[in-house]
């Protein structure tokens, strides 16, 4: 559905989502009389064309007490993906995602260069809207701000991450290109750790986690939320660590709590599914962590 909405949208089109998504920082409901001035098109041009692109699922409607309009998902995916394709990022992208999280969808993208890229739509609208804002950095004090804006905040958060980290030779996917929701990435062959898969030396593979962990926080960033469910182990036993829109600073005051959390999570995954023996005490005192 997402590509055929996307397929179907001619410019003008875009013109249009484009001025709903700058009125929605001062509208609940953009009216078309603001849609006309931030777009450059006349009313009448532009009640013809949102009659059109409304059935392809882009855009919600509200009648009262004016009639206005606001993006849905995928009318702000379609903005994400033409300023992806106009940049010379993406030639083509998956029918169906390749992976679904609580709070993302990622695809496998084609650039033009043929090389197979992993290109990931932050959803935080699918959890708890205030839960979200709770324990995440790059919200900061914004008392009013849409589930939209705080995607596209938690995809520039990750992708700044990532641009610290992997030139630091941390193993994380190498970022490639970032607009509003959506982060490319490199893609990486392999299984998540949560799906178990079969380890020759668990201990290794561990050791490996930790390793990066540790990489990480010597260059300033603690991962924040780590678990089976954002690391991925290839076919040689090597680790890639993802998902990262919740980092911190290790000069943030949750530092070295959310460090310890982490610590604690992946060793005890390793425990209780491999029967690895974790010493805490020995894991802390290489991070320099208080026991």
């Amino acid at each position: 559905m997402l590509l055929n909405a996307f397929k179907n949208l001619k410019s003008e089109d875009y013109r249009i989502l484009n001025a709903i998504e700058r009125g929605m920082a001062f509208y609940e409901y953009v009216p078309v009389e603001a849609i006309a001035k931030l777009s450059g098109l006349s009313i009448d041009r532009i009640e013809s064309r949102i009659k059109s692109i409304y059935h392809l699922g882009v855009v919600q409607r509200k009648k009262t007490p004016y009639i206005g309009y606001i993006l849905t998902t995928r009318g702000y995916d379609c903005l994400a993906l033409n300023a992806l394709v106009k940049k010379g990022v993406l030639k083509s992208l998956s029918t169906k995602p390749v992976g679904v999280g609580k709070e993302s969808d990622v695809f496998e993208g084609l650039t033009y260069s043929d090389d197979i890229v992993a290109v990931k739509f932050h959803r935080l609208g699918r959890t708890s809207f205030r839960q979200t804002r709770r324990y995440r950095v790059y919200v900061g004090d914004r008392r009013h701000i849409s589930w939209l804006y705080q995607a596209r905040l938690a995809a520039e958060r990750e992708y700044q991450g990532l641009n610290i980290l992997y030139p630091n030779g941390v193993s994380v996917p190498k970022p490639i290109a970032w607009n509003r929701h959506v982060v490319v990435t490199s893609f990486i062959e392999g299984v998540v750790l949560n799906e178990l898969p079969m380890l020759s030396d668990p201990d290794k593979v561990l050791e490996k986690i930790i390793a990066n962990v540790k990489k990480a926080y010597n260059v300033g960033i603690v991962h924040g939320d780590l678990s089976e469910y954002n690391i991925i182990v290839t076919r040689e036993e090597n680790c890639y660590v993802f998902d990262w829109p919740q980092w911190v600073d290790v000069h943030h005051p949750s530092a070295l709590m959310l460090l310890r959390r982490d610590i604690v999570n992946i060793t005890k995954f390793f425990r209780r599914k491999y029967r690895v023996k974790v010493d805490l005490n020995e894991v802390f005192q290489y991070f320099n962590i208080p026991t």
